[in-house]
């Protein structure tokens, strides 16, 4: 049966302003869970098997030609995938969270900040929301073991309300107008997601026609992933989240890229929504509350990879049919073609009675 340690620290500091703080560990790790996907398949071609002889005949054969006998190389040659669910997968979660928060008064908030990271193994399982990332290695665990899709390093939220407070009249209507106003807010700050899981573990690489795994890797059970020949996050220009040239074809001949690459973060995400409202009274029953909103209300826009369908973050290694040492998509630069996001405003009038 699966099971899940989950363990937690909390310091708690009572601050001015009668508010209180809390600084936190958290983390959990998970055992024996459900294997899916490429890793249960127990009839994959072994790897580099298509440069050896024919378990059937003994001959050996060039895997690029039309004809190639695959299934005569599977270790149960009269079967093709053979899918056997079983157990044994791991996932680790470490996180610090710090709290700030005040209940009371004229002015409430709520913040917090989490700095985490979350590993395990990337299953490609989608039953149950997105995929934790792509597997490349279908014959082990252990060798898909890294960041998964859904990581977040820095994680904050603040939620505020500040009855604003009142502004000495004798003029009734004037201070029924301006008086007894509250404002409130939320502001969501997210790191970028990591790039390599959500994009099918090789940034969604392209080869031409007869660079295929079968051909170079001697086995169509296991992807062609690029080489990383230097660390792409590094030397960035503004707006860049990594280098497209630090990514290379596999060797070949048996040998395959990187499995797990650097943690290249993607675009962050920021978004603040603001609101001012106030209620009058009309009798006892009967109250009109005014509010405006405006949400985005900062106008910020937020970079997006892939937007519009276009393709940025797409490697091609395919240069009029022959294989190209260098990335050949010049739209795929690091950098996002789009960006998204804009102010919505709104106003709302609400009777009770």
């Amino acid at each position: 049966m699966p099971y899940t340690w989950t363990y937690n620290f909390t310091i708690s500091r009572r601050l001015p302003w009668r508010s209180v703080a809390e600084f936190q560990y958290q983390g959990n790790r998970s055992e024996d869970m459900l294997i899916r996907g490429a890793l249960t398949n127990i009839n994959a071609i072994p790897f580099k098997a298509f440069f050896g002889p024919n378990p059937k005949t003994g001959q050996i054969l060039d895997p690029a030609s039309s004809d190639f006998p695959v299934n005569d190389y599977r270790p149960l040659a009269n079967y093709s995938d053979v899918s056997l669910i079983s157990h044994g997968s791991y996932s680790r979660y470490n996180a610090f969270i710090a709290t700030w928060q005040k209940q009371s008064g004229r002015v409430t908030f709520t913040t917090n900040y989490t700095f985490s990271k979350v590993l395990g193994i990337r299953d490609n399982v989608s039953d149950n929301g997105a995929s934790s990332g792509a597997t490349l290695w279908p014959f082990g665990l252990k060798e898909n073991y890294g960041v998964l899709s859904w990581d977040r390093t820095h994680v904050f939220n603040a939620a505020y309300v500040v009855n604003l407070p009142t502004v000495p009249t004798k003029n009734k209507f004037y201070g029924g107008v301006v008086n007894g106003w509250t404002i409130s807010g939320i502001t969501q700050m997210q790191s970028g997601a990591p790039i390599q899981p959500n994009t099918g573990g090789t940034l969604n690489a392209l080869w031409p026609g007869d660079f295929t795994n079968q051909r170079q890797l001697g086995t169509n059970s296991v992807t062609l992933i690029p080489k990383v020949i230097c660390d792409p996050r590094k030397n960035l220009p503004d707006g860049h989240y990594f280098n497209p040239a630090c990514f290379a074809p596999p060797p070949g001949n048996g040998l395959n890229g990187d499995i797990i690459w650097p943690y290249i973060k993607g675009p962050a995400f920021f978004n603040s929504d603001l609101a001012m409202y106030k209620t009058f009274s009309i009798t006892e029953r009967q109250k009109i509350q005014f509010r405006f909103s405006a949400f985005n209300w900062l106008n910020h826009p937020l970079p997006q990879f892939g937007a519009a369908g276009n393709q940025d973050i797409q490697l091609n290694f395919s240069a009029n049919g022959t294989l190209a040492r260098t990335n050949q998509n010049k739209i795929t630069s690091g950098k996002p073609l789009f960006t998204v996001g804009r102010r919505v405003t709104e106003f709302t009038l609400k009777y009770t009675f």
